[in-house]
Order: structure tokens, then C-alpha cells, then sequence
């Protein structure tokens, strides 16, 4: 079988790099599916300029920057390959701005036939409100936001053959908010990698944290939907009853929003936030942390922290805790994915963090396995097993665009 993959890929030699999460997801999803003996070429983003070369036994091909014209570029690329399965990527704005996210419908429907799409995220546009559009950095009116998502959303449902997503809450979504077929939408939890944790106090000797200190962890960009100002808030009232935690902020500025005014004001505000709420002692803003050192943060903290204000995706972040086995806590966003999961769970409110974050530190033997089991379930190579009887589901169908 012969699998064309359309998604963002990272550098030669990386794979947790600035941008975009689905760079490394795609390099961790295609490299577990090498081992199937398939036949994978990556149809990916310009780094400096159009190339093409092996990596990991891979066909990788260079062909397209991040603009509205990409779509002809792998179109173009998609024509010399003739895969039998073309499993693309999707992200909002994964290929460049909003329009992009639009166009992306139109490579879906040439390759209708072949293709196998995975989302990244699914939004439910009844739960878009004015607090959604806000916290996402959008000053349209609700009612075009929700608009948007349909027409952005729809056609690529419709028009790919099957639909992964990572979670069961997303699927539900697709089938009562979008119409699509039950039988249309495969379920495959996001890979973890399979991860070794460095001996804690190494970590934190290296990361000049205190070795007797409780250490929490916030990692990922710095967005709206993230819940940073419950992050603060939360802390700031549990810090008041342990004064020997402390919270490290690995909130990087989003890449696509570095040049926006608005956006750094609002990050000013945070740390801005940060710096008036939590005593000084108790917190570090870290920004953004290289992929090399991300280990030695969550090999350094206790427990890590999503106070998400909506789950619209699976976590990055999150994958990290789970494949370096570390305890983590959501908050009530997730309450559909963590269901079986009650102790992970806070309300969304500066108290009920501070709660469990209480009650977290007084029982920490009832989350030590969590982690381990979770990942027991979505290492890579199950899900890229799982990713390839996706693809055996559409092989016998006739090939070719239109």
C-alpha cells in the first residue's frame, strides 16, 4: 500500500520543534508505521527552500509554504505520487491564515476518493459563544465564528472517506453538531511517545529548583482557550496554603500571533498578572521551552496542570505527562475525555484548583499509576496499527483525483 501523508513535518534530524504540535504528532505517526513495511511518502512545508530527500527510509518531499497556494503545490505533488490512501493533517490555519483553512475543503475534494483526514481539533459550534470567540483572538461576531466553523468543518467531513479523531467526545461531536456517519469517524487517541523520566532531583539541581519544593508544571502556548488567568488565580490561592510550592510557566508565545499587538499586550498582562498575584518566590515564567529541555521540566515537577477553558483538542502537553508517566490535573473541559478519571478533575474556578492541588500534594499514591496505564493504551505503535486499518478500510476503492 502506498500512503501519501499532507501534513506540516519538522526538520531533518528533529521532531519537537516551534510552530505546531502536528509536526511532531506526523513524524511520530509515520515513523511508527514505517515498521508495516508501507510504502510513505510526506508531501510537507518549505524550510528554506523545495527539497527532496530520505529520512528514516521516507520519501520527504518539500513542496509547499504556508500561503494560499499550497494547495496546488501538493496537488501537484499528490498527481506524481498516485498513492492509494492520502491521509492528510488538519489543524485550523495548520497551512497559513483562515483562508487556507477554507481551502483545504478543495484538496479534500479532488482526492475525495483516497483520502483519510485526521482533525486535530473539533470545535461544536453551539458551545461557541462570546467568551469562545475572545479567548481564540477573533473580534467577529459570534454569529459569523460559528458560521465559519461549519463551512470550514463540513465539506471536510463530507468529503473524506474516513475521519480520525482522538477522542470519543470529538466523535460525538461530528455526528450530533455535523451530521457525520458514526461509521465514517475512527477513533485513535493521540500517540505517546514512550518516554524515561531523568531522576527528579538531577532535574531540578540542573533547573535550580529546590529539592524539597512542590513543583507544578504549565506547558504549552500561550492562548486563550489555555486558561492561563485560572492558572494564575488557582496557584495564587493555593500558594497562600503551601508556601513551599511553586509553579513553573512554560507558556511560549504563540508563533502565529508573535507580530500581533493585541497578543503581546495580552501576554504582558499575564505575566504582568502572574508577577502581582504569586509571591515572588513561588513562580517562574519560563516562556517558551526547547524541545531539549522538556524533559527535565516534567522529570523536575511534581504534577502538571491544563485548566483549560474548552477542550477543542488533545494536549500536546498533556502526551508529554503521559509518556514521561507524571501525574497531571485537568480542569472540567475534559470532563467527557477523563470521565473514568474523576481525581483528575477541577472545576473551572481559582478555589477548585487550589482544592485539588491541595488534595493532590496529601495524596499523591492515588495518582501514580494514571499515567502509566494511559500510555499503556496509546503508544505509538498501536496507533499506528490503528492508523493503518483506517487506511485498509478505503484500499479497494477506486483510485484517482477528479
Amino acid at each position: 500500500m502506498k500512503v501519501a501523508h499532507v501534513t506540516l513535518y519538522p526538520p531533518k534530524n528533529s521532531k519537537h520543534t516551534s510552530g505546531s504540535g502536528v509536526a511532531s504528532y506526523s513524524k511520530n505517526l509515520i515513523t511508527s508505521i514505517q515498521a508495516s513495511a508501507h510504502t510513505q511518502s510526506v508531501v510537507c512545508n518549505v524550510i528554506d527552500s523545495p527539497e527532496q530527500y530520505a529520512e528514516d527510509s521516507l520519501d520527504v518531499r518539500r513542496v509547499f509554504v504556508k500561503k494560499p497556494s499550497f494547495i496546488i503545490a501538493v496537488h501537484k505533488e499528490l498527481k506524481k505520487l498516485d498513492a492509494d490512501v492520502v491521509h492528510i493533517q488538519q489543524e485550523l490555519a495548520l497551512y497559513g491564515g483562515i483562508v487556507t483553512a477554507f481551502l483545504l475543503q478543495w484538496l479534500v475534494f479532488l482526492w475525495r476518493k483516497k483520502v483519510v483526514i485526521t482533525l486535530h481539533g473539533v470545535v461544536d459550534p453551539s458551545k461557541i459563544d462570546a467568551k469562545f470567540v475572545n479567548e481564540n483572538n477573533s473580534r467577529l461576531p459570534v454569529w459569523i465564528v460559528k458560521l465559519a466553523f461549519r463551512i470550514i468543518y463540513t465539506p471536510l467531513v463530507k468529503w473524506s472517506q474516513k475521519v480520525i479523531v482522538h477522542e470519543h467526545y470529538f466523535k460525538s461531536i461530528l455526528i450530533k453538531s455535523y451530521g457525520v456517519d458514526a461509521k465514517k469517524i475512527i477513533v485513535v487517541p493521540h500517540g505517546v511517545e514512550s518516554l524515561v523520566a531523568f531522576e527528579k532531583q538531577n532535574a531540578r539541581e540542573k533547573l535550580q529548583l529546590s529539592k524539597n519544593a512542590d513543583v507544578v508544571l504549565f506547558m504549552g502556548y500561550a492562548t486563550g482557550y489555555k486558561g492561563i488567568d485560572l492558572l494564575i488565580e488557582g496557584f495564587g490561592e493555593y500558594a497562600k496554603i503551601n508556601r513551599n510550592a511553586v509553579l513553573v510557566i512554560g507558556a511560549g508565545k504563540h508563533p502565529k500571533l508573535h507580530d500581533n499587538e493585541a497578543y503581546l499586550k495580552e501576554y504582558q498582562r499575564l505575566q504582568d498578572k502572574a508577577a502581582k498575584i504569586i509571591p515572588a518566590g513561588q513562580y517562574r515564567w519560563e516562556g517558551f521551552i526547547d524541545e531539549t529541555e522538556i524533559g527535565l521540566y516534567y522529570s523536575a515537577s511534581d504534577v502538571s496542570l491544563y485548566p483549560y477553558t474548552t477542550a477543542i483538542s488533545s494536549s500536546g502537553p498533556m502526551s508529554f505527562a503521559i509518556g514521561y508517566e507524571k501525574p497531571f490535573l485537568v480542569s472540567t473541559a475534559f470532563a467527557d475525555i477523563f470521565a473514568q478519571y474523576p481525581h483528575l478533575l477541577f472545576e473551572r474556578s481559582p478555589e477548585a484548583m487550589a482544592t485539588r492541588l491541595d488534595y493532590f500534594f496529601s495524596h499523591r499514591n492515588e495518582y501514580s499509576e494514571t499515567s502509566s496505564l494511559m500510555k499503556s493504551e496509546r503508544t505509538w505503535s498501536n496507533v499506528g496499527q490503528r492508523t493503518v486499518r483506517a487506511y485498509e478500510t478505503i484500499t479497494g476503492l477506486e483510485s484517482g483525483s477528479e
